[in-house]
């Protein structure tokens, strides 16, 4: 629950506050030196609404207020857009105020210039909220934002444009890993990824799951290299077909996986499409899928319950396949229980606390337990509002990945979706890196370049999502596969022998799990300015209800109350009169 601030604020000190606001948002098109605001009432509107002061009840019977003048964006074909001048081409932070009472979730489609930089999740909110629309390339003068109906249904106010923070988009990771005794064929795998991150992005694509003894089995890799004479750099795997009691059936990917790596000198990646432990809740053949059983992580994390027995059966049966990929020598990007968030997967179906769980039971087991060291662990994330709920912690992820689909209305989709790549760089405070660990449409590849989107690497599904010209049209694969920055099968240098010189243990980590409080720091993009003090300043207004960062984080003289006292603070640190907040001590 919110803390409410303390009745006895003054009204002096609670009416420079709202100065200080106003003068932010009265920015109007300015141009984007710090911060500027553009209120969308003032743009371009396709099939949307303005509405002031609407009140109205929610899909639950709720009532809400929405206070001043906002657009509703309506169903598909509907949009708002603003002009935003800037003084000089660069990456830009985007903060969007919206307001969407009508159900659990809507997504939005943003566009800049007319190109399409990703989708904006909004979650339901009965009152004016902030949130972070991501990173995106302007050019200099005038650049048009528009959000674009996806789902619709949603409320916009003002959009907020400020430079990104360079410690962000420099790309800068460090040589670790997260397990300490990671083998030395994962550590060099590691270091090379680390070398080109930002730099260039390995081609990647998903290899058809069985037994790949017929003829079409490896269509897509034939299809490329017919195509472009290259092959990728990065192989998918699947080893959803490794199960205990005697449930699933040996198709040879683990020997696969090795061929991959030892003998063509790739980069193999492996996803588990698990199946419901033991068939336990099974409704159907696809078992994966939260519709096809109701099998529970709650119960699966009770120590001693059927669901729990089936559980560690189905790891240590696992453990075993990835024991016989370590003894080879072979390094994997380990990638299980992604797309949680989507909760179309079991496991994700009951929520980020039992997932978070599940995901760090996976790593202790098969780190700790079953001395599995050839792992880099990958988690793949959405770049949602909720977002850091589900993230398992900086202590058992190595890499972020993110599923691209949308290519829309029967069109390909090139665009490098830098405002999603972004996004995820600061779901982490850009400590780890980034890749497109399934997707539709490969990006383009100057766009990629334009956009500074620094994609790891790309890996489009099988069959006909790299195979249709829907997706992906010919000449585009060619395009990319054809360019320097482009990094194939042939270009790889050799792994097993790939230098790991300046590679760092992993930092400790006394609370795993727990988030780490800087404070003053509310937008979390790891420095403390002026923008967290007109972030501060909102809140205590009460137009936004909490901020991207733990509460306590604006608690700065540990009260247990976030009020204009910690405002006055903050404003006294940015004045230097103070050196450090009274909730760090003296």
């Amino acid at each position: 629950m919110r803390k409410r601030f303390i009745k006895g604020i003054s009204f002096l000190l609670l009416w420079a506050i709202f100065l200080s606001f106003t003068t932010v948002c009265n920015a109007g098109n300015t141009s984007a030196k710090e911060e500027a605001v553009y209120l969308f009432k003032d743009g371009v509107l396709k099939g949307a609404e303005i509405h002031t002061d609407y009140s109205g009840e929610s899909d639950e019977g709720s009532p809400f207020f929405l206070s001043g003048t906002g657009v509703l964006l309506l169903q598909k074909g509907t949009s708002v857009s603003v002009n935003v001048e800037v003084e000089k081409a660069g990456l830009y932070d985007i903060i969007v105020c919206y307001a969407q009472p009508f159900d659990h979730k809507k997504v939005q489609y943003l566009n800049i210039n007319g190109t399409n930089q990703g989708e904006v999740n909004f979650a339901r909110s009965l009152e004016w909220k902030e949130i972070p629309a991501g990173i995106v390339r302007l050019d200099k003068g005038i650049n048009n934002i528009e959000f674009e109906s996806y789902w619709g249904y949603t409320f916009f106010k003002y959009l907020i444009v400020k430079p990104a923070d360079e410690n962000i988009t420099n790309l800068k990771v460090e040589k670790t890993l997260v397990n300490p005794n990671a083998t030395d064929e994962a550590k060099a795998l590691m270091s090379f990824l680390v070398d080109i991150y930002g730099k260039n992005i390995l081609a990647g694509q998903q290899e058809l799951c069985g037994s790949h003894n017929y003829e079409a089995a490896y269509k897509e890799f034939t299809y490329l290299k017919e195509l472009t004479g290259e092959m990728p750099a990065v192989r998918g795997f699947d080893f959803m077909n490794y199960r205990a009691g005697g449930l699933g059936w040996d198709d040879g990917c683990a020997e696969r996986v090795i061929e991959w790596y030892n003998e063509k000198g790739g980069i193999p990646t492996v996803c588990w499409h698990w199946f419901s432990p033991g068939d336990i809740g099974k409704t159907g053949d696809g078992s994966f899928y939260t519709e096809y059983t109701s099998f529970s992580i709650s119960k699966a994390l009770q120590p001693g319950t059927p669901e729990n027995k089936a559980l560690l059966a189905d790891i240590d049966f696992m453990a075993q396949k990835l024991k016989q990929v370590q003894d080879a020598g072979v390094p994997i990007l380990w990638r299980p229980l992604h797309e949680a968030e989507g909760g179309w997967f079991w496991w994700g179906a009951e929520g980020p606390e039992a997932c978070v769980e599940l995901y760090r039971l996976l790593y202790d087991k098969f780190t700790n337990e079953y001395k599995i060291n050839n792992l880099i662990w990958v988690w793949t994330s959405y770049d949602y509002d909720t977002s850091a709920a589900w993230y398992p912690g900086d202590d058992v992820v190595d890499i972020v990945g993110y599923d691209k689909y949308n290519a829309k209305d029967g069109l390909p989709n090139g665009s490098a979706i830098s405002s999603t790549f972004y996004n995820l760089v600061k779901l982490t405070g850009g400590k780890k890196m980034v890749a497109m660990t399934e997707n539709d449409t490969i990006p383009r590849v100057q766009n990629l370049i334009d956009e500074k989107a620094g994609w790891l690497y790309f890996c489009p599904w099988y069959d006909w999502w790299i195979l249709s010209e829907q997706n992906n049209p010919p000449e585009w694969v060619k395009e990319m596969y054809q360019s320097d920055y482009c990094i194939t099968l042939d270009e790889l240098p050799d792994l097993r022998t790939y230098p790991i010189t300046g590679f760092k243990p992993p930092e400790p980590n006394d609370s795993p799990g727990e988030p780490e409080i800087f404070y003053g720091d509310l937008n979390n993009d790891n420095i403390i300015n002026s923008s967290d003090a007109a972030l501060l300043s909102r809140y205590v207004l009460e137009i936004i209800d909490k901020f991207p960062v733990p509460e306590e984080t604006a608690d700065l003289n540990g009260d247990g109350i976030v009020n204009s006292v910690d405002y006055t603070i903050l404003q006294r640190y940015l004045l230097e009169i103070i050196t450090r907040f009274p909730v760090e001590g003296n």
